[in-house]
């Protein structure tokens, strides 16, 4: 009964603490690629969990105990490669050596040295990660076991309740690891997704009109708490979008859309905050912009749109117009919350005026034709 209850609390320490580490690091999972700050403290905290395996080592017999270690020291060289695994296994060997320095602790560093060498070979197989992890822990028992040959120089060892008990403690609590960590790390993709998603337009990349409505109303904050700086907005529709629809199917439309939003975006300002509002609508809020610097960024936005060549598919290209709406606070309107629908109006004034053209609002009559 006292194996079953160390095997448990060993498999429950693993478990509860990978569920910890994912909380805390949602944004990103731990890739090569991850900043080296990530890999340092995913190796530090994976040494952690190594230290409280060993603390919590599984009692065999009244002088033989075994523990877990390997499993986050595998786990992290695994998905971060090996700056993580190098910091892992350090810390859990300095703990070795504080808790005693002796044979057994040369012993435990020779292992993990040898496990974590073996790890960053396995890792560069062009296999599956599940496949790949299980390859892993057979290696694992593979090194434990030559390593109870070594010590005990017996072959019948290989069958020893320490060896049999290792095997199956290893492979079940590494499995359920490896579940866990990619059921976790599918749960964090995902989180990460639906963020993107709730402010970020898939088709295009741009902000989503929540995302605008959000900068919006930001930089009208800002705006009323300082009024030296002026804000403009530019809202911009593409002229007889429906007839591109209508000819050429709603597919090449979306990847029309999509090279008008990099368009749109090669024009803009760095900071400018570029977003599709719906359909073939979008917007551009120019930060610290003059009305006269917004027309001239919204002729530039008409030109480059105008001179474009638009891929329907690679035989076919067109060529497209847009009509833009232009308003500035305090220059074009009284208050900063009234620039969308004096910007709106600007753009519907510039349709009824024969499109392809940039119009800052019906009052000011500041029309640019072309």
């Amino acid at each position: 009964m006292q194996l079953i209850h160390d095997f448990f609390v060993n498999m429950m320490i693993i478990l509860a603490l990978l569920f910890i580490y994912y909380q805390f690091f949602k944004e990103e999972n731990l890739a090569p690629t991850s900043s080296l700050k990530r890999k340092f403290l995913s190796g530090l905290y994976a040494g952690i969990i190594g230290v409280f395996l060993m603390i919590y080592s599984i009692q065999v017999d009244a002088t033989t105990i075994v523990d877990l270690r390997h499993i986050p020291l595998l786990l992290v060289t695994l998905y971060g490669g090996p700056v993580p695994g190098v910091i892992a296994l350090i810390v859990i060997q300095i703990t070795r050596f504080i808790i005693g320095m002796n044979l057994s602790s040369f012993v435990s560093l020779g292992l993990l040295t040898s496990l974590y060498i073996g790890y960053l070979l396995f890792r560069e197989w062009k296999i599956g990660i599940f496949i790949k992890a299980l390859w892993m822990l057979l290696y694992s028992n593979l090194v434990f076991s030559i390593l109870i040959v070594y010590l005990l120089l017996d072959i019948k060892s290989l069958f020893s309740e320490i060896n049999v008990l290792f095997w199956l403690t290893s492979t079940v609590t590494g499995v359920m690891a490896l579940y866990t960590t990619e059921h976790l790390r599918k749960i964090n993709h995902l989180f990460k997704e639906y963020k993107k998603s709730a402010t970020i337009d898939p088709l295009t990349g741009l902000n989503n009109v929540r995302s605008f409505d959000e900068a919006l109303n930001r930089a009208i904050q800002e705006t009323s708490t300082n009024d030296e700086k002026p804000l403009s907005l530019l809202v911009i529709d593409i002229d007889h979008f429906k007839n591109v629809n209508d000819t050429y199917g709603h597919a090449s439309g979306d990847t029309v859309l999509t090279q008008f939003g990099k368009t749109l975006r090669s024009a803009a300002r760095l900071n400018d905050i570029v977003s599709r509002n719906g359909g073939e609508e979008f917007t551009i809020l120019l930060g610290d912009c003059t009305n006269r610097e917004a027309l001239e960024i919204g002729e530039r936005v008409r030109s480059m749109i105008e001179e474009n060549s638009f891929a329907i598919n690679k035989d076919i290209s067109i060529h497209i117009t847009a009509s833009l709406g232009a308003s500035t606070f305090p220059e074009t309107v009284s208050s900063p919350a009234q620039l969308y629908r004096e910007a709106d109006e600007a753009l519907y004034h510039a349709k009824r005026s024969g499109r392809n053209r940039i119009c800052s609002n019906e009052q000011t009559m500041k029309v640019y034709e072309y």
